[in-house]
């Protein structure tokens, strides 16, 4: 897990077409820029051939262009991490994007996630209980908990935050860790194990989630061994989130479950962007994607510029 107090001016959420071309118009801008995204995943990737992306030869592979595209980003100064994003803190000056590596701090966001989002795919019995016991933040939901068993699935800081945060009304908390120890900071490690009401499990994985009209079990392979959990409440830090889901406190979601912006890339919440083909419009190709990405980081080099010259 990471603790990095590095303040970014600028995180990239997916490193498709969109994300790696805003990270090297950013990068290229002297932004210090980190581009999150999960290996070997992307429509642009997983292409087998490409014949219509100007500059290169027909036939290319999606694999070849991106290699190429993150090479000349890295040239610039951008970095790159692996990881999956669970969640966002954007309304203070300095953001907070919270992945299971660690949480991110950045002045500005853009989210390249593409299409994997929609659809994503969920846990068995995860979207029937959705309201029912199925929640994805315990700072939302926590005080509906209020004497009540509830249980917690996931890994890094952010579940043990959650964890916490929930032991401040549930009877009993289980926490069963998909890693195969409690891979949190010292501090949270320390704050956690304090708590009697507190119960972890690690090398956990969740199979199905079960009830009638509310959540009353779960079913979890822990080290092998298939068990059964009775639980009021389940909360998921797994990456399994929709787009509705994940991204709808911050952004318009559209009736077609992608994130509308403005002409300039710019979601609803001041200084977050969303490019590429997670954005609601009418033709997603590679070169619509490169297109908003020079759109994003050039409109947020235009704004840090026009702030420091205020100053």
């Amino acid at each position: 897990m990471e603790n990095n107090n590095k303040v970014y001016d600028l995180i990239i959420v997916g490193a498709g077409p969109a994300g790696l071309t805003a990270g090297i118009y950013a990068s290229r801008g002297n932004l210090s820029t980190l581009i999150l995204e999960k290996d070997g995943i992307g429509s642009m990737i997983m292409t087998h051939q490409i014949d219509n992306y100007p500059g290169y030869k027909t036939g290319s592979t999606g694999k070849e262009i991106y290699d190429e595209m993150k090479k000349q980003a890295k040239e610039f100064g951008c970095e790159f991490k692996y990881a999956t994003v669970l969640g966002f803190d954007p309304y203070d000056e300095i953001k907070i994007v919270k992945t299971d590596s660690g949480n991110f701090k950045t002045k500005y966001i853009i989210i390249a996630t593409g299409l994997g989002k929609i659809g994503a795919k969920k846990i068995k019995g995860e979207s029937k209980f959705l309201g029912a016991g199925v929640s994805y933040c315990a700072t939302c939901d926590g005080a509906f908990t209020k004497g009540r068993v509830v249980s917690l699935v996931g890994k890094g800081d952010e579940l043990i935050e959650e964890a916490l945060f929930l032991t401040r009304y549930a009877d009993s908390v289980n926490i069963f860790v998909t890693a195969e120890e409690l891979d949190c900071s010292n501090e949270l490690k320390e704050a956690i194990l304090a708590k009697e009401n507190v119960k972890i499990e690690t090398n956990a994985k969740l199979l199905e989630i079960k009830g009638n009209d509310f959540v009353e079990q779960l079913d979890l392979e822990i080290n092998g061994e298939i068990k059964t959990i009775s639980t009021d409440f389940i909360f998921l830090y797994l990456g399994t989130k929709n787009n509705i889901e994940l991204y709808g406190e911050f952004a318009s979601i559209s009736s077609r479950g992608f994130i509308e912006t403005d002409e300039n890339m710019k979601t609803r919440t001041d200084k977050m962007y969303a490019i590429g083909d997670i954005r609601e419009k009418e033709v997603r190709q590679v070169t619509t994607a490169t297109n908003d990405g020079t759109i994003a980081a050039t409109m947020i080099i235009k704004d840090i510029l026009k702030n420091k010259k205020n100053i």
